[in-house]
């Protein structure tokens, strides 16, 4: 049973069958809320696979690299084997085969190796094993030499033991972790209490053992007297050890408290000390360990299993205990979550998944799950799922480059890789036109393929987005955005891996109206009658370009335009046009203004027809009689245009509104008399004929 493997307490949950020969296993990440993170959850995890490395293994345990710049991984095999991982596969010849040494399996084997911080000059590494000595077997730990002839076999017969830790009467809890120090360089070991079920001796409470704790030795001296031996042995105590010269605590001690310190790891930016340390019945637990402390720290093993009190009974969740002196974890898991033995990681400092970078992995044995751990500030570090997998995952370990990989106890080692996001796809946005100097506002941007991790980006530069879907994103847009009327690029940008930017939508900033964007063709026209005081649209903030204009609307606009803004037309009577009753529309004074300065006669039959559209032709006179006066006449028109015959009723108005640079036609050679005009097409007769200025 693989719980028993790492160190698990007595009785155990069981979760995991067998793992099914796959060469790629994959699975989406959590977005948000995945396993049970607690308050200030981070956002979004990326999609991560597994990629197994080809070839074949056994009980795989530690994955590890020499630092020395040959891009190899090192497996460690808990039968007593080392293999080598090179161009893409496992060599044949192992790097170190040392069975005849040591006791196996269960918790007991080869368990992990570390290259000295100066392997590239120097060729040492070491090793973690439960030697076959004595029974059980107790915890050494020994120097290797790479061979002079070949770097990827080292020199069996090289062997030099540095340290023996009797283990005397349980086949459990080994620790088992070599780690040096990416700060001060000294070899850390990562001991189990001894074993049982809840630590019956107390060991990992007590200094004068060095079973339960997290030692500090430095390889490169020598003369230590092991704690509680009599024999020096090639290793040195260092000075700030926090018992370094103590005549009665066992000088190897950096940290204590701990119950089986299976899987632990540095920080490679930071050196801060991660420890998963696996729980006795109730409770799994990761500490942390800052790069400035000075050692001694007790992380209450068996005071406290967890965040909790612990009763050696095996129950749960006693009511007290005295917590004075202790540490606790930062993470804590439960066996009611059907977890039995805590994996620690790595916080991950590579570069092929961005996303994940600062945060820090682990798992367990039991359960497969990989989760990502979050630093929420304050102290508090939140997790949330990252990757469901069916493995017995046995150890996380790094490569040259950071990345990181899984070893799974039933034969295999993966690497985590990235899941390309997928290209985003942008198909319309919410709105589509503001008008400048508003305030700011929420843009919604719809398409497919979004990601957590895509941004929106206006004219360039990303803006403050939140992931509603795979098929829409809001984004903040500052007042500052939208300051000056012009338009916006809007597209959407997903990092890599894969993902890229978007087409391009266009974002109208207008001036005064919603309807009236910069690039359209009567756009200054409409400006300048809008800023002249001549119109103030035909709704709020529209002004309905395309919009016919009515013969009453005419009225109003010539009257404006020639008079001024602030004209007011004098109270009309209801005696001069049969439909312009005079009671209450405020059209009908301005028509009988109109009429009483002459410009129009009517529509005839004694009317006005205010709700008919002005056509091109008609516009002509009124446009000329206001400039010029009602007794004006136009020359004789010469038949410049094609659809406006001379003689003609209005060709000669046509033809003068032409030569005076009002009108060039409607295309062509043509003026398309007979066509109404449009809200659009009044803004430039009025600004031409009027000489109304452009802003």
């Amino acid at each position: 049973m693989r719980n028993k493997a790492l160190g698990a307490g007595a009785p155990r949950r069981v979760v995991v069958a067998a793992l099914a020969a796959l060469f790629v296993l994959s699975a989406a990440a959590i977005a948000a809320g995945g396993g049970s993170p607690g308050p200030g959850a981070p956002s979004a995890l990326p999609t991560v696979t597994l990629t197994q490395l080809p070839g074949s293994l056994t009980n795989p345990i530690h994955v590890t690299n020499a630092h020395d710049g040959s891009d190899r991984l090192f497996v460690v095999q808990r039968g007593g084997v080392i293999k080598v991982f090179k161009d893409g596969a496992f060599l044949a010849t192992p790097f170190l085969d040392i069975h005849t040494l040591i006791t196996c399996c269960d918790e007991r084997g080869l368990l992990s190796m570390a290259f000295h911080p100066d392997y590239s000059s120097n060729g040492y590494f070491y090793v973690y094993y439960v030697n076959n000595l004595t029974s059980p077997g107790d915890i050494t730990i020994a120097r290797y030499t790479v061979s002079t002839g070949n770097p990827d076999v080292a020199d069996p017969d090289s062997g030099v033991i540095l340290l023996v830790i009797p283990h005397p009467t349980n086949t459990n809890h080994y620790g088992g972790q070599l780690f040096f120090s990416p700060a001060d360089h000294y070899l850390y070991i990562g001991t189990g209490d001894g074993g049982s079920g809840g630590d019956p001796p107390n060991n990992a409470q007590n200094l004068q053992v060095m079973l339960g704790k997290i030692l500090r030795i430095d390889v490169d001296g020598s003369g230590a007297v092991p704690c509680g031996q009599a024999d020096p042995m090639p290793y040195a105590i260092p000075a700030s050890n926090p018992y370094a010269g103590d005549m009665t605590n066992c000088n190897e001690i950096w940290n204590y408290g701990v119950r089986n310190p299976f899987r632990y790891s540095f920080d490679r930016n930071t050196s801060d000390l991660w420890i998963g340390d696996v729980g006795q019945n109730c409770y799994e637990e990761v500490d942390l360990q800052l790069a400035a402390s000075t050692g001694g720290v007790n992380y209450g093993w068996r005071i406290m299993e967890g965040l909790h009190c612990y009763n050696t009974d095996g129950t749960c969740n006693p009511t007290s205990c005295d917590q004075t002196g202790l540490t606790l974890p930062i993470l804590e898991e439960t066996h009611d979550d059907g977890w039995c033995a805590l994996i620690g990681g790595f916080r991950y400092r590579g570069s092929a998944i961005p996303g994940l970078v600062g945060k820090y992995l682990y798992s367990d044995n039991c359960l497969g799950d990989i989760y990502a751990a979050s630093d929420a500030g304050g102290g508090t570090w939140t997790r949330s799922l990252l990757l469901s997998t069916t493995m017995a995952i046995d150890s996380f370990g790094e490569d040259e480059s950071g990345e990181l990989y899984v070893s799974d106890l039933n034969g295999s080692v993966s690497r985590l890789d990235p899941v390309p996001f997928p290209a985003p796809v942008v198909t319309d946005m919410s709105p589509t036109t503001v008008i400048a100097g508003d305030p700011g506002f929420t843009l919604t941007v719809n398409g497919s393929s979004f990601v957590s991790q895509s941004v929106v980006v206006w004219n360039g530069a990303g803006r403050p987005t939140a992931f509603v879907s795979s098929s829409q994103l809001t984004a903040t847009i500052s007042a500052g955005d939208i300051a000056a009327a012009g338009t916006a690029s809007v597209t959407v940008f997903t990092p890599t891996p894969g993902g890229g930017t978007s087409s391009a939508l266009t974002m109208n900033i207008n001036a005064t109206f919603l309807d009236v964007p910069t690039d359209y063709f009567a756009y200054p026209y409409i400006e300048a009658i809008y800023e002249a005081g001549v119109t103030a649209g035909c709704d709020v903030r529209l002004y309905c370009p395309n919009g016919l204009t009515t013969r009453a609307q005419m009225a109003v606009f010539l009257l404006k335009a020639s008079q001024g803004s602030s004209y007011v037309p004098p109270d009309c009577s209801g005696m001069v046009f049969a439909d312009v009753p005079c009671t209450g529309n405020p059209f009908d004074p301005w028509i009988e203004d109109l009429a009483n300065r002459g410009i129009t006669g009517g529509c005839g039959g004694g009317n006005y027809c205010p709700n008919g559209n002005v056509t091109r032709a008609q516009m002509s006179a009124f446009l000329l009689k206001t400039e010029h006066g009602s007794d004006y006449v136009p020359p004789t028109c010469g038949g410049i245009f094609t659809d406006v015959p001379c003689p003609s009723l209005f060709a000669d108005w046509i033809e003068q509104l032409a030569t005076e640079g009002v009108t060039a036609g409607c295309g062509g050679t043509n003026y398309c008399p007979s066509d109404p005009i449009t809200r659009a097409q009044m803004a430039v007769f009025l600004q031409k004929t009027f000489a109304i200025p452009i802003p």
